[in-house]
């Protein structure tokens, strides 16, 4: 058997995969080397818990405020937008009232410009931040567990692929989990469907009919960070960590930027549903500022790109206007004093300024925000 024929059996032998839900429950603890009704032994739990790494969801270093709004101003717009103010002031400092303050109206209107558009940007992000320590702050603290045969307590963090935990009225699902025993069991998962109804658990395989979609949450499962609402029910987790259905929320909020971000993401979405365990990213190289454009839309992105792309071609046009109106040998007409290349040059910033959209990406996204 050739190369391409061995790679063409591993990708069959891939998309044959059963997802967790589909998988007899038997089968889902004997994968997970666990048992039923003993759970894993204290140093199988411990020693996973080396191996895969806690159950949290990976956290970025909070960026101040101040960081934020510096960022903001780098940004080939705004460096276009302080060009304008520098030649404005200095067209103006070359003029007849150049000790008069208000002579110097135009740069001050344009940097105050600036500084409100990063200010309002650098708040509107620091407010989007929040939004995955509010994830993190879902998860329950203290987990009731069977390990070596025993009922124990453990710390939702040390949770492990294998252990037996039980959830109970008012509980969060510290995990993924693969329910084994279901009493009436209902869980709101809102946070991942957007549905404010409660939905009922069970333990039956319900497989989804040819032709017909899936549906998002499976009813023979749990998800971390959603709330019990009613019941009781034993499960196996499955997944923990960024590896969970609310790990890949996390994950899009957190994203590196580079190539490998996306498909890490949608490896750990596929991990959920396989039982595969996703290897631990390795860490890179940290740059200068804080990187807080990864985790943008492509709406987002598109948006910031046309703003430099129409922000190019102002740059274009006026530049084309200043050329014309020095060979036209154009003068202020309220100062006919004043030499044709320094009206033209302030004609051209003027022109620069008012056709770039510098405040169109944050427009947008205060819009969808609200």
């Amino acid at each position: 058997m050739g190369e391409d024929d061995t790679a063409t059996a591993s990708a069959a032998d891939v998309s044959t995969v059963v997802p967790i839900h589909e998988q007899a429950i038997e089968k889902v603890i004997a994968d997970l080397q666990s048992h039923a009704e003993n759970g894993l032994t204290p140093a199988a739990a411990a020693q996973r818990l080396i191996d895969e790494g806690t159950n949290e969801l990976e956290k970025p270093p909070r960026v101040s405020l101040f960081m934020l709004f510096v960022i903001q101003l780098n940004s080939v717009i705004m460096y276009l937008l302080i060009g304008a103010v520098v030649a404005s002031a200095a067209i103006k400092a070359t003029g007849p009232d150049s000790a008069d303050p208000l002579n110097y109206i135009d740069a001050i209107a344009i940097m105050i410009i600036v500084l409100i558009n990063a200010t309002i940007a650098a708040v509107t992000e620091n407010n989007a931040n929040d939004a995955l320590e509010a994830l993190s702050n879902l998860q329950s603290p203290i987990t009731n567990v069977i390990r070596g045969g025993e009922e124990v307590q453990v710390e939702s963090k040390d949770l492990v692929r294998g252990d037996i935990v039980k959830l109970g009225t008012g509980d969060v699902v510290p995990a993924d989990v693969r329910l084994v025993i279901a009493n009436d069991l209902r869980v709101n998962e809102m946070l991942l469907t957007g549905e404010p109804e409660d939905v009922a658990k069970g333990t039956k395989i319900k497989l989804t009919p040819p032709g017909h979609a899936e549906k998002l949450t499976a009813d023979n499962m749990a998800f971390s960070s959603c709330n019990v609402k009613a019941g009781a029910a034993v499960g196996v987790i499955v997944a923990t960590g960024m590896r969970t259905r609310v790990g890949t929320i996390a994950a899009l909020l957190n994203s590196t930027g580079d190539d490998d971000a996306p498909a890490a993401v949608a490896q750990s979405a596929e991990d959920i549903e396989k039982g595969v365990v996703a290897p631990k990213p390795k860490p890179k190289a940290k740059p200068c500022l804080p990187d807080t454009k990864s985790g943008q839309s492509p709406l987002q992105h598109n948006l910031e790109n046309l703003a430099v792309k129409i922000g190019y071609m102002a740059i274009g046009v006026c530049a084309l206007v200043f050329i014309v109106g020095l060979a036209l040998n154009t003068k202020d007409p309220e100062t006919p004093e004043t030499p044709s290349w320094l009206f033209m040059i302030l004609v051209a910033v003027t022109l620069t300024v008012a056709a770039i959209p510098e405040g169109l990406p944050l427009c947008v996204t205060i819009a969808l925000s609200s």
